[in-house]
Parts: C-alpha cells; sequence; structure tokens
C-alpha cells in the first residue's frame, strides 16, 4: 500500500515477515533477537559493519528490525534523492548478511548485558512472574522473556542462517509505503528490496490459549526501596478491531489530574509514587490490560485490594465527563503524529 504524503522529502518502507519461530520448543529462543540486530549492524559480504553505518549516516537514513512472536517488522527510512542507493544497499543486506561471528559475539554480550540490567529493576522481576504465571513454562514464554541466559551463548551461525532463510522470504508479506513516493517507484523499490528472496511457506497462526485464572502472586525483593503492584486482566484479540477502544479506555480511567485511578489513589489516599494503565500483547490473540504503580510497603495491601474495585466501578459505571476533551486531544495529535512518514506507515500496517 503505498501513501503519497505532499510537503514531505522522506520515504518511509516498512514489511511485516510472519514469523512463527517463537512457538517451537526445539529452536533457540534467542535466535530472533541476536539475527535482527546482527542484520541491521553486521554489514554483508561485500560491506563491512563500519562502513555500512557509515553509509546510512552520511545519508540521514536508518533502520530497524523488531522480532516479536508472531512477526518480524522491519523498516527503512531515507531522504528520497538516497532511495536507490539505500534500497540498494537494504537489498544486499537481506539477501547476504555476514553473520561474521566476531560480530555475533559482540551481538551476544550486548543483549546479555541489557537482560541483565533490566533484570536489576523490581517492575521486570514483577512482569516476568506474571508472564510465567499466564503462559507457563512454554516455548512463547521462553522467546518474550529469555529467563535463562545461557541459551544467547548457544546461538550458532548455522541456527541464524536457518532463521533469515525460513523468516525473509516473498510469502505472506504485509508492506506499507508512505512519503515523497509515487506508486509506481513505490512498486519499483518492494520490488528492488526484495529481489531474490526466495519463496517461503506461510505458516498458519497459532493458536496458543491463554488461560487467567485469578491469583495473587507476592515476590519478595530484600533490596526493594519501595512496593510495585501490578494487576493484569485479559483483552479481545486484535482481530476483533477494538484496540482504539481499549486505548481510550484506559487512558481515560488513568489520566492525570481526573482520571478514577488517580483520583481514588493520587488525590484521596495519596498512596502512590505513580500508576497507570495500558495493554500489551503476548502475540495478536492475548492481550493484557495492566494497572500498576508503586506505593509504600505499609499500603500495598491495602492498594492492591481497592485497585479492583476502582475499575469495577469505572466499568460498570463510568464517568465520561472529561472523555470528550481527551478524545480530542488523542485525535489532534494523531494527526500531527501521521504527518512524519515514520509514523504514518506503523499507524497503517
Amino acid at each position: 500500500m503505498p501513501i503519497y504524503e505532499p510537503g514531505v522529502t522522506d520515504i518511509t518502507i516498512t514489511i511485516a515477515w510472519p514469523s512463527n519461530w517463537a512457538y517451537e520448543a526445539s529452536r533457540n529462543p534467542a535466535v530472533p533477537y541476536i539475527g535482527t540486530e546482527t542484520l541491521l549492524s553486521g554489514g554483508t559480504k561485500d560491506i563491512s559493519p563500519k562502513e555500512l553505518n557509515e553509509f546510512l549516516s552520511d545519508r540521514n537514513s536508518g533502520g530497524s528490525l523488531i522480532p516479536t512472536a508472531d512477526y518480524v517488522y522491519g523498516e527503512i527510512n531515507f531522504p528520497k534523492e538516497y532511495r536507490e542507493d539505500v534500497i540498494k544497499l537494504a537489498s544486499d543486506t537481506l539477501r547476504r548478511p555476514k553473520f561474521d561471528p566476531r560480530w555475533v559475539h559482540r551481538i551476544k554480550g550486548s543483549i546479555r548485558q541489557n537482560i541483565q540490567f533490566a533484570d536489576l529493576k523490581t517492575e521486570t522481576k514483577m512482569w516476568t512472574l506474571a508472564r510465567k504465571a499466564n503462559l507457563g513454562d512454554n516455548p512463547l514464554y521462553h522467546f518474550l522473556t529469555l529467563p535463562d541466559l545461557r541459551v544467547i551463548d548457544e546461538v550458532s551461525v548455522d541456527m541464524l542462517r536457518q532463521w533469515h532463510k525460513q523468516t525473509f522470504t516473498q510469502s505472506g508479506l504485509t508492506i506499507v509505503v508512505t512519503g515523497a513516493i509515487s506508486r509506481q517507484d513505490a512498486g519499483s523499490s518492494v520490488d528492488t528490496l526484495l529481489f531474490d528472496l526466495p519463496k517461503g511457506r506461510v505458516s498458519p497462526p497459532h493458536d496458543v490459549n491463554v488461560t487467567i485464572k485469578p491469583q495473587t502472586v507476592f515476590l519478595h525483593v530484600p533490596e526493594a526501596e519501595k512496593t510495585t503492584i501490578g494487576i493484569l486482566g485479559r483483552l479481545p484479540p486484535t482481530s476483533q478491531g477494538n484496540d482504539l477502544t481499549d486505548r481510550l479506555a484506559l487512558s481515560h480511567f488513568s489520566q492525570s489530574g481526573s482520571g478514577p485511578l488517580f483520583s481514588a489513589l493520587r488525590t484521596e489516599q495519596r498512596a502512590s509514587y505513580g500508576f497507570q494503565a495500558g495493554f500489551f500483547d503476548y502475540n495478536r490473540k492475548n492481550r493484557r490490560l495492566f494497572i500498576t504503580g508503586a506505593v509504600a510497603a505499609e499500603q500495598a495491601s491495602d492498594v492492591a485490594a481497592d485497585i479492583p474495585e476502582i475499575y469495577e466501578e469505572y466499568r460498570l459505571d463510568p464517568n465520561f465527563e472529561t472523555l470528550a476533551d481527551l478524545q480530542n486531544g488523542m485525535v489532534n495529535q494523531t494527526q500531527k503524529n501521521v504527518g512524519y512518514v515514520n509514523i504514518a506507515v506503523r499507524t497503517i500496517l
């Protein structure tokens, strides 16, 4: 889907490649994370990592590859005058990544360090525990969490090549192009970008039913300075088309100053360092709303008991006096955001 935007000089191309790597117990769950980072920065058989990064930097261009449970999302953005050069380089990167063992080793160390740093945070410990309580000890949990860091060291170049060959094909793709480009040039750019990638088999979506059962889990972290509370609930899958309604309702619920959550916990009880509500996806079928924040330890049990009551009252008898202002503000911000080609392309995708 090419979208021409007048008055802009940049172009963004985004592609969603279907992937089922996360659901197979026999596969190393760290491979997509190491693979995407290596593809982005590791160079090709003809160009070194340093030359690759300098090429893009000199042209004010860049890209990203994000692995998720169901897709690998690739994005590249560049000024229109560099379209042919950047597309050619991106195509070569997709077709002939180098996977230099020395560069792969460097990527492994960076990913391991980032996970170790994140795991020091109480919030990370809490959500990791909640994810395991929801998903159990299955491949999806291991992909989303990487609880055993030894899997990072076990990733081999052969594994990366297998993942690359299976993932980056011309089959089952969703492609969006936005910016200073015509329909004809958009088609030509996509053809060049995907040139010589193999035709692949499109795997059907995995039917992973995650059952939420009522449970309360306490995690004792002696060194924590404050107590963090997290509450999860189920949301419908994105296929039902209500995700924007979810976003609006939860934004209204936790709106700073006037939202029911803020009013009850910050204004009346003064119990919170800061609470928020939102949603996230384990995959497209299994979505969760969350309510989270930090309190003093002596207030934790009372606040944890109050939050479900506050949410249930909001669900059954909401006060929408401020909803129109919030909705208008979100509309105005969205209209501003989609003026940026990279935000527009993600919104469409």
